[in-house]
This record gives C-alpha cells, sequence and structure tokens, in this order.
C-alpha cells in the first residue's frame, strides 16, 4: 500500500485564488528561509493591494488531526463544525499581540489542512471568522475527496 501523501496548501489556482478575492500573482510559499517544520506545509495568500488587511493561510500536515486542535488548551473560543461532511474545529489563538486570528482545522483522508486568517489591523474592529468562512466556502472544492 502505497504511503499517504501530505496535500499541498499551495494547490489552488491563480484563478481560483483570484475568484476569492485575494491577489492571484501573490503566494508565499514555504516558512521562510532556513526555517523547516517537518509536520507541516505552509502557504500565504493575501488580498490585492500595498496596506492589506490580513493574510489568509493554508497549512497541511499528515500527522496532525482535528481532535488535536480541539484538545489544545491554546486554541480559544472552540467551536465544532463541518465543511461539507468533513469533521472540522474553527478557533482563535491569542499568541501575537500584532494580529487577531480565526482558524478552522479541517479533517482531510490522510491527515489535516488549517485555514486562517491573520487580521493585522488589531483595533478596527473586524471579525476575520466571515472574512476566513469566504474564502474556504470558495476554495473547498480544491480539497481532496474525503
Amino acid at each position: 500500500m502505497a504511503e499517504p501523501t501530505r496535500w499541498d496548501p499551495c494547490t489552488f489556482t491563480p484563478e481560483q485564488i483570484g475568484d476569492t478575492g485575494l491577489d492571484p500573482d501573490h503566494r508565499d510559499v514555504g516558512w521562510g528561509r532556513g526555517i523547516v517544520v517537518p509536520d507541516w506545509d505552509i502557504c500565504r495568500f493575501r488580498p490585492v493591494g500595498v496596506d492589506v488587511p490580513y493574510v489568509f493561510v493554508v497549512k497541511s500536515s499528515l500527522n496532525r488531526t482535528v481532535d488535536e486542535a480541539r484538545s489544545d488548551s491554546g486554541n480559544l473560543d472552540g467551536l465544532d463544525t463541518e465543511l461539507d461532511g468533513r469533521d472540522a474545529f474553527q478557533y482563535r489563538t491569542d499568541v501575537a499581540r500584532s494580529i487577531i486570528d480565526c482558524n478552522l482545522a479541517v479533517d482531510l483522508s490522510s491527515g489535516i489542512v488549517v485555514f486562517s486568517v491573520d487580521y493585522l489591523h488589531v483595533g478596527d474592529g473586524v471579525d476575520p471568522c466571515p472574512i476566513l468562512h469566504r474564502h474556504v466556502d470558495d476554495l473547498k472544492v480544491a480539497l481532496p475527496s474525503a
């Protein structure tokens, strides 16, 4: 039996990214120069423009689960949910004062994908969760079949 492969969070086409209102010409692949996070692949997207209010982050792992996200005490305001019949968990974190985030961990046939909106304009009263759900609803068709 073949080893499962990690789903690539940069799989989205420029057209799919553009259709959800993000910049189809911008994608930031990986963790950064010299940084290796063995359990996770990451891809970042952003809206069109210069002073962008948020970054849309997609991470995938073969070794993590939605239940781990549920049981992590650092994940706040947890909400059990689903995405097209897949187990999912929405949460926020408090890891940085420079952002307000909203995250959605979604079960894949092999591993997990975590979608995040890291909202940068802290203090303007915007809830990042509706932004997150709009992008996830637009992009969920690209997830591997369950």
